[in-house]
């Protein structure tokens, strides 16, 4: 079915998603057939739980003993193909070809750190992320973990992060506190560590991978080695801004796949007799959605560009192409689902787990709202000159 992805979806838009040939198409057909094939031999189709995320696990290992792992020596449009392809066979395989949040360290980390979690990270240790806390969700400003200084000179950081992604898989967690001097800061903590505990919490989608509390107490931060460079919140929203077009084409793919799904069961329908033909309305929503989802994509292909060139208003793009995708991808699967009854609603079907997957897309990464909020404040608070993309630093060779 992967095929589809690439095939049905991707190579009709390539003359506009990439007239310049950016993107390595042959790596993408060739992860895209691998991942087939590390999905025959871990399959992923079964309820969510310890046996599923073990599989998920795997085949991100497999992927990477491969080769297929992003790590970011490919276009910004690659990245984006790729995540649309691995939605499309399952959103929960979102971390399947990426650094993910390792992104973070491998950017901003002092050499120290790079030296400590690269080569792991190289060889598919998954990395969360720890923002968000009881009292104020996803308002990282208003931490309350926060690190103390100890006898010998090293941070203690304590407090509580809530809706953790990732929470028993990690290897290591980045989080976000306030420092001595109460700055927000971002270190890399090994999640090994005996401060450091988790609880987990039943999610209502995304749950292929372990979701919940982390709970540090104590545990010791070398303010040199494990704290990342630079302001925590600049640090949050630049990752961001480049991680929220991967995340965007996921959700698009895996609304693709109940477009082709929906489509596949209702003419396997027609062609055995069930009914004549499809009424004018199936065919609308059909036509619409297919619409909605390549403009979609073409948007946040677009976001992912100007991320990768630095371009002044990437952020932005970035809030509404995540706020505009995933909404459409969301409403495309829940139209779809209402044009095959019954089977669209049963619980251990594909249909319904990814309508659950794209349910909790709309809060994670940023709730909908308050993302286009953000991007309408800078609208009407833009400058009467939009500026050209400036160009990409270049990182220090390590």
């Amino acid at each position: 079915m992967t095929g589809d992805a690439i095939d049905t979806w991707l190579r009709p838009m390539r003359p506009v998603l990439d007239p310049a040939g950016e993107a390595d198409w042959d790596q993408l057909a060739a992860m895209a057939t691998e991942l087939d094939s590390v999905l025959a031999a871990h399959p992923i189709d079964l309820p969510d739980g310890v046996e599923r995320s073990r599989r998920l696990k795997a085949v991100r290992l497999a992927m990477v003993e491969r080769g297929f792992l992003d790590t970011m020596t490919h276009s910004p449009l690659y990245g984006v193909l790729a995540q649309f392809v691995c939605g499309y066979r399952d959103i929960d395989l979102r971390d399947a070809v990426t650094l993910g949040h390792g992104r973070l360290i491998d950017q901003h980390g002092h050499p120290a750190l790079r030296d400590r979690w690269g080569s792991r990270m190289a060889a598919g240790e998954l990395v969360g992320l720890a923002t968000t806390e009881p009292h104020g969700g996803s308002r990282t400003v208003a931490a309350r973990t926060r690190a103390t200084v100890g006898p010998d000179g090293t941070w203690l950081v304590s407090g509580r992060k809530k809706w953790i992604s990732r929470l028993t898989e990690a290897a290591v967690f980045v989080v976000f506190f306030q420092d001595p001097d109460g700055n927000l800061v971002a270190a890399a903590i090994d999640a090994a560590d005996p401060g450091v505990s988790r609880e987990q919490l039943s999610p209502a989608g995304l749950a292929g991978w372990t979701w919940g509390v982390l709970d540090l107490d104590a545990v010791p931060v070398d303010p040199d080695r494990d704290v990342l460079l630079g302001h925590g919140m600049s640090l949050l929203r630049k990752h961001f801004t480049a991680y929220r077009p991967l995340v965007t084409a996921t959700a698009l793919g895996g609304a693709a796949a109940v477009f082709d799904t929906a489509n596949a069961h209702l003419r396997h329908r027609q062609a055995s007799g069930d009914f004549a033909r499809l009424r004018d309305t199936a065919l609308v929503t059909f036509g619409r959605t297919h619409a909605q989802l390549t403009t979609a994509l073409l948007g946040t292909a677009v976001a992912a560009q100007l991320a990768g060139t630095g371009f002044d208003r990437a952020e932005q793009w970035g809030w509404e192409l995540k706020a505009h995708g995933v909404d459409t991808a969301h409403q495309a699967a829940t139209e779809l689902a209402q044009l095959l009854g019954a089977f669209g609603y049963q619980a251990d079907s594909p249909i319904a787990k990814a309508r659950r997957d794209l349910g909790a897309l709309l809060i994670a990464d940023g709730i909908h709202d308050t993302l286009y909020r953000s991007a309408g404040k800078h609208h009407t608070t833009r400058p009467p000159a939009i500026t050209e993309p400036r160009q990409q630093p270049v990182a220090m060779p390590v």
